[in-house]
């Protein structure tokens, strides 16, 4: 195999080489990898003996690049040049593992991760392991019997490199991969994460879950969230299509959902927008669209939703929430939108045991907001899965992708006739809890379509106040 080295990066190595002219640098791991089988390489990790903090900082400097430390104890520094943009390149700078280059080599994960070049001669590849044999013959094999109990997220890793690039693997990779995983456990969230939604951004999506499952990923992660561990593998297939269905689902939204009814051509404009904003990053890089594949998974492995034995009333949207924030390390936005979108499931399974109005619409989107269409794609891939997590009304789910599209203005968010300040005056009562309550009301008539004004609404605040003031039924 020969690497493929554009003229930018072979400019990118000499630099590299420039800024440390009194030790030898390698290029490892996933680029060498990648540029044998001539794929385009953004990530790329250098090793040395010495100095890699030292010239990750001469490397920023000279490229205009951020620079984030990573591990003092191993030497490591991370430089994201053009950060944000979508040409943005990471590059690590790590100390060896051991004494030398092939110690460093030995102690990696997979053999077509632990090949290497020398900057001085990038044209001589050194591959003490074999890996570029391992990579002709498309085949996954361990560095070395400790590759995966020395660090477990290298099974995550070895998920990814399988569905990425459909590698031949064994039995003794299978066995490997379920020991390590017990100790999940060790490893840091913010690691299990970021593994984590790698995993979920490969577009082989039903290997992903297979694998996640064969491995036991799946049963460390609802451990690791839910406490719970399970006596045996806990992914049936009634779930694994059902998480495959959703992929499929989220990656060509468009086209299914006007395959379902769920719009009308002149709405198409609506669905393509909603496409859009799933690969629209939430928080940490993280797109909405692989948010909504965990939210599934998580669903699905909660014990509330355990097929033989439901207890539906033990979940709570903010607890689960509150669990994944706990076990991954996820950020107050992502936090929210688990809440969310939980809360919207559930509440559709309440919806679809009767004939909801336009307020119940109203309702749904004031306390779920956007992320009410998520909980609602959710719903619409269960009323395909045998057995489902709960029981939707299909045209429920479509009436919310209708309200939303259709009916802004008249039920999602119609227009304030009045502010607190104008009740005060009018009205004559002090700021407090009594004034939300009131501006609530009112927004509640206008969905009805008995407000349309804003002196039909001090009217009707005006009469909420002499009728109920004698129950006391609107806060001080």
């Amino acid at each position: 195999m020969k690497l493929h080295l554009d003229r930018e990066l072979l400019q990118l190595l000499d630099l590299i080489r420039e800024l440390a002219p009194d030790t030898r640098v390698f290029l490892v791991g996933g680029a060498i990898r990648d540029l044998l089988l001539g794929r385009p390489v953004k990530d790329l990790d250098f090793v040395q003996s010495h100095g890699s903090i030292q010239l990750a900082k001469a490397v920023s400097r000279r490229l205009d690049g951020a620079i984030y430390t990573l591990d003092d104890v191993r030497h490591s520094a991370r430089v994201i040049l053009r950060q944000g943009n979508e040409d943005e390149q990471v590059l690590d700078f790590t100390s060896f593992i051991g004494e030398d280059l092939e110690q460093d080599l030995r102690q990696r994960d997979f053999t077509i991760n632990a090949i290497a070049l020398d900057l001085d001669y990038p044209n001589e590849i050194i591959d003490p392991l074999g890996g570029q044999d391992d990579l002709e013959a498309m085949k996954l094999r361990l560095c070395g019997p400790d590759s995966l109990i020395s660090d477990p997220i290298r099974v995550l890793r070895g998920v990814r490199l399988i569905s990425s690039y459909n590698l031949r693997y064994g039995l003794e990779i299978t066995e490997a991969m379920r020991v390590a995983i017990k100790r999940l456990c060790v490893v840091s969230g913010e690691r299990i994460r970021d593994e984590l939604f790698k995993c979920l951004a490969v577009p082989d999506f039903d290997t992903v879950i297979r694998l996640l499952g064969d491995f036991g990923v799946v049963d460390q992660l609802r451990l690791l969230t839910f406490g719970v561990d399970p006596a045996e593998p806990f992914v049936q297939q009634d779930d694994t299509e059902t998480l495959s269905s959703l992929h499929e689902m989220t990656d060509n939204l468009d086209d299914e959902l006007q395959e379902s009814n769920l719009t009308t051509d002149t709405e198409f404009e609506h669905m393509q927008a909603y496409q859009d904003m799933l690969d629209v990053p939430l928080q940490g890089g993280r797109k909405q669209r692989h948010l909504l594949l965990l939210s599934s998974i998580l669903l699905h492995i909660h014990p509330a939703f355990d097929h033989n034995q439901p207890g539906i009333d033990r979940f709570q949207p903010e607890m689960f929430a509150e669990q994944i924030s706990r076990a991954l390390l996820i950020g107050q936005k992502e936090k929210a939108y688990f809440k969310a979108v939980s809360g919207g499931f559930l509440r559709l399974a309440d919806l679809s045991t009767r004939e909801p109005g336009k307020l119940d619409y109203y309702r749904f989107f004031r306390d779920f907001g956007v992320y009410g269409l998520d909980s609602a794609l959710l719903a619409l891939v269960e009323t395909e899965t045998k057995p489902p997590l709960l029981h939707f009304n299909p045209g429920v789910c479509r009436e919310v992708f209708q309200t939303w599209f259709s009916k802004q203005d008249s039920t999602v968010s119609p227009a304030r006739l009045v502010d607190g300040n104008l009740l005060q005056r009018e009205l004559g009562i002090a700021p407090g809890s009594r004034i939300g309550y009131l501006l609530e009301a009112i927004r509640e008539q206008q969905v009805l379509g008995l407000i349309n004004s804003s002196a039909e609404a001090i009217a009707f605040a005006r009469n909420e106040i002499t009728r109920n003031t004698k129950n006391d039924r609107i806060p001080k």
